[in-house]
């Protein structure tokens, strides 16, 4: 997979979301397997999707990497923190 890069910017930029193949198990397990990335547009009003593989199924699972998850898990909860702070006074 290659990163996209800013044009003002040298250092790779970083994927919204990671494009996965999911295979399901007969014991109900799930395995994703990635396949490649989804860039945002620079005007927010998209994304650019680079696939290495192409699933048999056709079906491709998108979802944000962990890192990022876990920051707008963070940003939420301090955000309702704060509101919850704000609603004692």
């Amino acid at each position: 997979m290659t990163d996209d890069t800013n044009a003002n910017d040298t250092t790779p930029k970083t994927p919204s979301y990671i494009a996965y193949q999911v295979r399901e198990q007969a014991e109900g397990q799930s395995y994703f397997n990635r396949v490649g990335s989804a860039f945002e547009h620079k005007d927010g009003e998209g994304h650019t999707i680079h696939v290495d593989a192409m699933p048999i199924d056709g079906r491709i699972v998108l979802r944000m990497p962990k890192e990022r998850l876990n920051d707008m898990q963070k940003d939420q909860a301090n955000t309702q923190q704060t509101q919850d702070q704000g609603q004692e006074l």
